[in-house]
């Protein structure tokens, strides 16, 4: 039966509107998701927030482009090595920067050298610009798939695969993170293209049908290419190794189909493919020579491009990088990982976090339908063969490790992405065929399916730039409520349009003034408003009766000007070894901010007047609160700090400790979820931990929750917490006390860009030895030092 030739014309028209339609909405999604890249580039407004990232910048700041060949190839004393310094002789000159180093020296390079040709060494300026080349590098790595997946499939897989790779949550994270893990994604999509171009053109050909196979000179730019690439791969990350053994796979489908017509084909197709296997290999160990140079060092004298010695300091430090990687070593950061399942937990992490559920579904639903075509039917093998080898082989290679960060399947994202392209345009086509007239059923369905995955990844990678990046970091949020909420030794209160505001003045900690003497300093307000009142949090008083203490605050200009003044009754000290809580009234006229004021404090009593500041609490293997911000700096002007030791195994200094730290701090900050919920994991090592961590939340301690912060994505009015695992309507979840949750992200998905936060106030219930009967039932000779890859945890309440 023929169509009618006007409708099979207006069908024809109409489909390729909507194929043009569909290309520019995939090209609009693509660079929606290049802008969530480079946008929010300051995300953490300067401050150190990011231990792999400001480790990396301070080895950077001090390293120097070398200025010949010859210096940067001689890593015994080459700028631009991060190791130790040595003299001819191999003795020790000068300790390098960072000795310990285990990141690839590529990116390291190329960052570098980008900060000296653009003028952008000083060290924030470091730290953006390797920000925005890791979101160029990852922006190339997507350009790269489209390439890819033109080849393997069509350009309109090709096209859906880049969009849901440009929109790939994890994708954007690493993106705002300058570290090595994007600029290794960029090489190894490198490496695959060049793998796929050998796989699409027979390494071999006949020169005339009568005579044998030769090698194709294209051949060795495709192979040489490969092993390029897969070399400055292992220069960013070593773990990359498994991207070496691709060639091998490519070039077995490149000559799969050779046709034997002669006895000396054989030996000529396996003879050819060896040689340029062995060109391959050549090449990646010449890019990783070049491009990793402080891998070698000559025992003694100087190193030269031709000197393949390992350099024994980075021998050391990738022995202990393979220590921490399978649970060996790495002290406390390693305990996260206990009991942590292999293959399902990784992929849970890649599915529901580090790609939404719709596109983490759809690629992975991708692979199984291209591994059941080619091992049932064998259909499109040499288009499936290298996504899938790729992925399913570094995704076991990776997920069987002890470590199984998300971020460290980065480089099978792309693919995946591929995948989920391929399963949703066999959908589309499959549906298409059953068409006939109209839109059936079918294609209604292919359609709402289509839409519901790329129209669910954008959404997801909305949701969660709108939590982490579009809002201030939740540290800090912490860290102005901590300027605002906890005073300083001298706390001045403003009235301003948005409400009341706080200007901290820093006094010395322990400041003794002597009766009828003054104490007069200087300070820029940061704040604007009208004044009202100040606190002194800590005044101690020795004697029996009030003292008093006068303030005056002056304008500083060609002479100082009287803007303020008030007295502050102190009442005597009693048992509080660091003084009492002031406050009183200070109105007068308006403070501005960048205006330079005095401040005089007048001792008017018979015995002198010491000033405390409050003591804050933070923990150990965490970034400490309140972080540094504009001009201020915490700890040297507004408060004194002290660290809970909570990751010392469970003895009796540990319980000290606690008793001690207790006793004297005001506040006990919590930066993010790594102690309480990683000591968890280790029951027989931490029980005294976990119930200091379990009385301080339920108030026993005798101290209070003041405030605490997290990031919940938000997709109207659902809430969901990728920290807790939890999803809940009209509110943020409620963070539990001790995680176990299976659907929890894992740590380092949020602990550098939004970590909960929680803060605790000490109270007028404290009674040491209320604590001493919590922390004293243990006994702690009972403790077993637990490896976290012997640990047995129960989910505990």
């Amino acid at each position: 039966m023929m169509l009618n030739p006007a409708l099979s014309s207006s069908s024809r028209s109409r489909e390729s509107f909507l194929s043009k339609g569909l290309d520019v909405l995939l090209i609009v999604l693509i660079a929606v998701g290049l802008v969530y890249r480079f946008a929010w580039v300051n995300w953490n407004q300067d401050a150190q927030l990011h231990p792999d990232e400001y480790g990396l910048t301070n080895t950077l700041s001090v390293l120097r482009m070398p200025t010949s060949l010859s210096e940067y190839f001689n890593t015994r004393i080459s700028p631009i090595s991060p190791y130790n310094k040595y003299n001819p002789d191999g003795s020790l000159l000068q300790n390098g920067p960072d000795n310990r180093m285990r990141w690839g020296q590529l990116p390291m390079i190329l960052i570098r050298a980008a900060a000296e040709a653009t003028g952008n060494t000083g060290y924030s300026e470091l730290r953006l610009l390797g920000r925005r080349l890791s979101a160029l590098a990852d922006a190339l790595a997507v350009g790269l798939l489209y390439l890819i997946g033109r080849r393997l499939y069509n350009h309109r897989i090709a096209l859906i695969g880049a969009a849901l790779s440009a929109l790939a949550v994890m994708q954007i994270q690493q993106s705002h993170f300058m570290t090595v893990d994007n600029f290794g994604t960029f090489f190894t999509m490198l490496a695959l293209y060049a793998a796929v171009r050998i796989a699409g053109q027979p390494p071999l050909a006949r020169q005339k049908p009568e005579s044998g196979y030769r090698l194709v000179p294209s051949a060795f730019g495709w192979f040489g290419l490969f092993g390029a690439a897969a070399g400055m791969a292992l220069a960013c990350k070593v773990n990359l190794l498994p991207l070496t053994g691709m060639v091998a796979v490519a070039a077995f489908l490149a000559i799969a189909d050779l046709k034997l017509r002669f006895k000396s084909d054989l030996s000529r197709i396996f003879g050819g493919t060896a040689l340029l296997l062995v060109l391959s290999a050549f090449t990646a160990l010449l890019a990783f020579r070049i491009t990793q140079p402080m891998s070698f060092r000559a025992p003694q004298g100087d190193t030269t491009f031709f000197t393949l010695h390992l350099n024994p300091d980075w021998v050391d430090s990738m022995q202990v990088a393979q220590m921490e990687s399978s649970g060996i070593g790495g002290g406390p950061p390693g305990e996260q990982w206990a009991a942590r399942p292999a293959i399902l937990f990784p992929l849970m992490n890649m599915v529901v976090w580090g790609m939404g559920l719709p596109f983490g579904l759809t690629a992975w639903l991708g692979f199984g339908l291209a591994a059941w075509q080619v091992l049932r039917k064998g259909l499109l093998y040499r288009a499936h063969l290298i996504p899938l080898v790729w992925v399913g082989g570094y995704f076991l290679f990776m997920g069987t490790r002890w470590v199984k960060s998300i971020r460290y399947f980065l480089p099978i994202y792309p693919f995946l992405a591929l995948l989920a392209a391929f399963l949703l345009w066999t959908v589309w086509q499959t549906a298409g065929r059953r068409a006939q007239t109209g839109l059936p059923l079918r294609r209604i369905a292919a359609a709402a399916f289509f839409g519901l995955v790329l129209g669910g990844t954008l959404i997801w990678a909305d949701a969660f730039v709108s939590a982490v990046y579009r809002q201030p970091h939740t540290r800090l949020q912490a860290t102005e409520w901590i300027f605002q909420n906890i005073p300083a030794p001298v706390h001045l209160e403003l009235g301003t349009p948005q409400g009341s505001r706080f200007q901290p003045v820093s006094v010395p900690d322990g400041l003794s003034i002597p009766p009828g003497e003054s104490f007069t300093l200087t300070f820029t307000a940061r704040e604007s408003g009208t004044l009202r009142g100040v606190t002194l949090p800590r005044l101690y008083n020795p004697a029996d009766q009030p003292a008093r203490l006068s303030l005056a605050l002056y304008r500083e200009g060609s002479s100082l000007d009287l803007l303020a003044e008030t007295g502050l009754a102190v009442p005597p000290a009693g048992g509080q070894a660091r003084g009492k809580s002031v406050q009183a009234g200070l109105p007068g006229g308006e403070l501005q901010a960048g205006q330079v004021y005095t401040l005089t404090l007048r001792n008017d009593s018979p015995e002198p007047i010491k000033i405390y500041r409050l003591t804050l609490a933070n923990e150990s293997w965490d970034e400490g609160l309140p972080v540094p911000r504009a001009t201020y700096d915490p700890f040297g002007d507004f408060y004194r700090g002290v660290t809970m030791e909570v990751r010392w195994y469970d003895d009796e200094n540990k319980r000290q400790m606690f008793y001690e730290r207790l006793a004297e701090v005001d506040y006990i900050i919590l930066p993010s979820q790594r102690g309480i919920w990683s000591v968890a994991r280790l029951q027989l090592t931490y029980p005294m931990t976990i119930e200091y961590y379990r009385a301080l939340f339920d108030g026993r301690l005798g101290f209070d929750l003041a405030a605490d912060f997290q990031a919940p994505w938000r997709i109207g009015n659902l809430y969901i917490s990728d920290v807790g695992g939890q999803v809940r309507w009209g509110a943020p979840p409620r963070l539990p006390l001790f995680n176990f949750n299976f659907f929890a992200a894992e740590e380092a998905f949020s602990v550098y860009d939004h970590p909960p936060v929680w803060i605790f106030v000490k109270s007028e219930r404290f009674d040491p030895a209320q604590v001493r009967a919590i922390l004293g039932k243990f006994d702690l000779s009972q403790v077993v030092v637990q490896s976290p890859r012997d640990a047995r945890p129960k989910p505990i309440r």
